[in-house]
């Protein structure tokens, strides 16, 4: 179940990657952050339980959100000067990163989560590989979002830490107010304060408010309790093959053979990393 949740919040965060491109046009990235994460923050607060004052959900909400908005910062940045589609492939880089991090808390991984951390990461790397297809985008574009992808993979490592501690639902309202107040602190010096001038722009903030962030994060620390961070790190690496194929839905990019070989060998690196041991 928490596999099927994992796997539900990557199709969200996959489909937006073509909506938060299109919203660009017409709003800077701390300005769309500031909303998205203002109202994402008021959605959360219903739902996150008496616990979420206690002083350990924001001794652990308060890293949560800063590794979370480093995240969102550089990969919105990063949308601004490549395509939808690299920035989804290279944002999956971040399965081969949570090992590393994990490492910082003498966590040594299992062989089997090896196994599919090298399976999944070749993967997105086929992927990417094969996304010039799509559209070449700057290279500042793809740097940006490489630093989004370590920034993702020390939230994960982060979320299964907390969730030892703290309930999860508590630990959602401190880490989106954190996101939501730094955004807005830097919208409003680099006056990007505003709001969507078109109706795809106010759709773009509807879906990545309600499901990609206060839905997918829900999920995300209810699974967080259940799986450790590098399984969780290969699940959420659908997120780029989710991406890959809406952009090829919805927009019509090429779903090259390269990047088909790539999505199976993200499957099989989840399949690898799930599978119970025999007795």
């Amino acid at each position: 179940m928490a596999a099927g949740a994992l796997v539900l919040a990557s199709a969200v965060w996959g489909w937006t990657f073509v909506l938060v491109k299109d919203a660009l046009a017409e709003l800077g990235p701390l300005g769309f952050l500031a909303l998205r994460f203002s109202l994402a923050t008021l959605l959360a607060l219903p739902i996150s339980g008496r616990g979420v004052w206690e002083g350990r959900s924001w001794r652990w909400g308060i890293p949560l959100g800063l590794a979370l908005f480093g995240g969102y910062l550089f990969q919105t940045w990063g949308l601004v000067h490549t395509t939808a589609g690299k920035s989804g492939l290279i944002t999956g880089l971040s399965v081969v990163l949570v090992p590393l991090w994990g490492i910082l808390w003498r966590r040594r991984p299992e062989a089997r989560t090896w196994i599919g951390v090298l399976l999944a990461g070749g993967g997105v790397a086929l992927l990417a590989l094969g996304a010039e297809g799509l559209g070449g985008g700057a290279w500042l574009g793809d740097f940006l979002t490489v630093v989004c992808a370590f920034s993702f993979a020390l939230h994960l490592v982060l979320v299964e830490e907390a969730a030892r501690v703290v309930p999860p639902r508590a630990l959602l309202f401190p880490q989106l107010a954190v996101v939501g107040l730094l955004s807005l602190a830097g919208a409003g010096w680099w006056g990007e304060l505003g709001l969507p001038a078109s109706a795809q722009g106010w759709l773009a903030l509807a879906v990545t408010t309600a499901l990609a962030s206060t839905g997918a994060f829900a999920l995300v620390l209810w699974a967080g309790r259940r799986v450790g961070a590098g399984r969780m790190a290969i699940v959420l690496a659908t997120e780029p093959v989710f991406a890959a194929l809406l952009g090829w839905l919805l927009r019509g990019e090429a779903l090259l053979p390269l990047q088909g070989v790539g999505a199976a060998l993200v499957l099989a690196g989840i399949v690898a990393s799930s599978r119970r041991r025999l007795r």
